[in-house]
């Protein structure tokens, strides 16, 4: 009756066995697999750490978009900053626009590259506005790659295995499966041990 426990646990382990093997052993060499400082696609954030996308406030200047999301700052999909507070000004002169935002103005041609960047004094912000954004008005084409872009330095590999090997990336149900697991070895050990001493006496 023990060696038939022992050889229903041991077949009914052997998955988790090789889960466990596996995501242990790409933890050990997670800076050789590159793990640390690789991402995941944003619909692993979004599908099992529930992760949403920003939501993008914008303002259209001729042509083109000029929106922020999470404190990011886009031209059309382009991320040209971050850790932006506000936006004072937003305009278009020569064929440049023009980008004033936190002590700073700079100028972007059409294709989102950055021509110029000054530095304000408090003087030249005496008279500064803060430009109305409105949100989800940007097209959706754009809205899509901002979103892709907000997402896809969120959840590296290395946590993704870390939250595979202890259970934690399927939420309860995982974290639960794992526990039983754990006993499941525990009742593998004690059954293995306690047959092969018996065997042994028996010899």
């Amino acid at each position: 009756m023990l060696i038939k426990i022992h050889r229903i646990f041991g077949i009914s382990l052997v998955f988790f066995v090789l889960v466990l093997s596996i995501t242990g052993s790409l933890l050990q060499h997670a800076e050789d697999f590159n793990l640390r400082k690789s991402y995941a696609p944003g619909y692993i954030a979004i599908k099992f750490y529930g992760i949403q996308p920003c939501e993008i406030s914008s303002i259209q200047v001729s042509d083109k978009w000029i929106s922020v999301c999470n404190d990011n700052l886009y031209f059309n999909s382009t991320k040209i900053l971050n850790n932006i507070v506000s936006l004072q000004e937003v305009y278009k002169e020569d064929n440049l626009y023009y980008i004033k935002y936190d002590n700073h103005l700079i100028k972007i041609d059409s294709s989102a590259e950055i021509q110029d960047m000054i530095h304000l004094d408090e003087k030249d912000n005496q008279n500064e506005y803060k430009v109305q954004l409105k949100k989800n008005i940007v097209p959706e084409n754009i809205k899509e790659e901002i979103r892709k872009k907000s997402l896809s330095k969120t959840i590296t590999y290395e946590r993704i295995v870390v939250d595979l090997h202890s259970g934690r990336l399927f939420g309860a149900v995982g974290v639960t499966l794992v526990d039983l697991v754990t006993l499941g070895f525990i009742i593998l050990s004690i059954t293995g041990t306690i047959s092969w001493i018996r065997h042994k006496k028996f010899y």
